[in-house]
């Protein structure tokens, strides 16, 4: 394979000064200036991808792509996008000899057979590490605080690394936890008196009642902020779904969203007025597409298309995510000018058409999720003959109602439409949730289409 050239040359400079802090300033820059960076990052990203992948060469040449034509941002929508399955091409997408490979990871496979395998140089960890010291910074945890990470740090994870990485780059006291049990969890908080849990909402719910079940209380520890990873705690107005509200009362701490992948090595952080996640310019292009793979509207919804930029090992461009948002324009609270991506309201194959209207499974349950009749359950999705989809939710409620019109009425009236409802046992219904995935998130859809 050929070796990183002069052309990315950026690259160096890049990882080098992020210690020096050459771009923190960019989050609270002039949008003018804020372009300008990104300009001149994705055309050395580009020049560079272009040079050294086997694959990218091959695609523009066959799309007869000429990239000098590309002379800023603004021609980005001439360039091809990438798709998950091109990714399991990881030979093709790689940029550098095997020998400046330091790294293996590898993505959970949870929305295909295979998983991906993500190449890194000792750049990319550098450019990692650094990516998650500003994110983990932007919720005001700093060089005092102890963190929790309950995210696995082995079986080729990403996640857990990058948090790991970015906290020892803030100077914070790291536990390093993995994906124990809510018991394990609990007796590190105490031990190591935690003041930070970096965790998905469901396992940091279970290390709560734990607690609660044994007769100590959640509320009463060191812990004072919850960043939530790998699941939604808002919907798309910002407010914090059911889920959230139980948390910060439980813990009696802020929770804060994130929205991260693998493929991006980028974090998408909320800052401490909680008004959606801030992207980092210096580190990640993001598009908003619609279904006719053009930009939507400022403010609209659409598919979140990302090109992570000073990425060595393996970098993409135009990478589909897959995932549905959109992004929030204008100064935040916090006085940051970049732009924020909102929570992710659904996965774009996950995405269910229901009498004419459009529909994602986790907003069926978020519609319930708030009331005190409601304890839980999850949503299957089959083909029809004729080839519509049928959804079915099934619903455990907390105490015995053999009448399901009130679920019938709140969910006409949040989300125009009603499934095919079943009523199951609470029991069945956590059985059914809780048989965690790799990355211990609950799973709360079944695409039996």
């Amino acid at each position: 394979m050929n070796q990183p050239t002069k052309a990315h040359g950026e690259t160096d400079s890049l990882l080098v000064n992020c210690v020096a802090q050459k771009y923190a300033h960019l989050q609270f820059a002039d949008p003018a200036e804020i372009l300008a960076v990104q300009n001149r990052l994705f055309l050395q990203h580009l020049a560079y991808t272009l040079a050294h992948s086997p694959f990218y060469k091959t695609v523009y040449a066959r799309e007869k792509i000429d990239i000098t034509q590309i002379k800023d941002l603004s021609h980005i929508g001439q360039l091809p996008l990438t798709q998950k399955e091109d990714l399991l091409r990881s030979e093709a997408l790689l940029c550098v000899d095997k020998k400046k490979i330091v790294d293996i990871c590898l993505t959970s496979a949870t929305s295909s057979a295979t998983p991906t395998l993500i190449p890194q140089t000792s750049m990319d960890l550098s450019r990692l590490a650094y990516n998650e010291q500003l994110a983990i910074a932007m919720t005001g945890v700093n060089e005092t605080d102890t963190l929790l990470v309950c995210a696995a740090l082995d079986r080729c994870f990403m996640a857990g690394m990058a948090y790991f990485l970015g906290g020892i780059k803030l100077s914070a006291s790291m536990v390093r936890a993995g994906s124990g049990s809510a018991a394990q969890h609990w007796e590190l908080i105490k031990l190591t008196s935690a003041t930070v849990i970096v965790g998905v909402p469901s396992l940091i719910h279970k290390i709560g009642q734990y607690a609660l079940t044994n007769h100590e209380n959640p509320k009463g520890c060191s812990v004072k902020k919850l960043i939530a990873i790998g699941e939604p705690t808002k919907d798309e107005t910002l407010s914090l779904l059911p889920i959230a509200r139980e948390l910060e009362a439980m813990w009696g701490a802020k929770i804060y969203s994130t929205y991260a992948s693998s493929e991006m090595a980028t974090t998408f952080c909320e800052c401490e007025a909680r008004s959606g996640g801030h992207t980092r310019p210096e580190l990640i292009v993001v598009e908003i597409l619609g279904e006719d793979g053009q930009p939507v509207a400022s403010g609209g919804k659409g598919e979140v298309v990302v090109t992570p930029l000073g990425i060595t090992g393996m970098p993409l461009i135009r990478f589909k995510t897959g995932d549905i948002s959109y992004l929030i324009q204008g100064k935040c609270a916090c006085k940051r000018t970049t732009q924020r991506l909102a929570p992710v309201l659904g996965r774009k194959n996950q995405m269910l058409k229901y009498k004419g209207t459009t529909v994602f499974p986790n907003a069926i349950l978020a519609a319930l999720e708030g009331d005190e009749r409601f304890h839980g359950g999850y949503v299957e999705a089959e083909k029809n003959v004729d080839g519509t989809d049928r959804i079915t939710l099934y619903a455990a409620l907390t105490h015995d109602d053999k009448s399901d019109t009130w679920i019938k009425e709140v969910l006409q009236a949040k989300l125009r439409v009603v499934p095919e409802i079943k009523k199951i046992t609470r029991q069945d219904a956590d059985k059914k949730v809780y048989q965690f995935d790799k990355k211990r998130k609950r799973m709360t859809f079944f695409d039996l289409r």
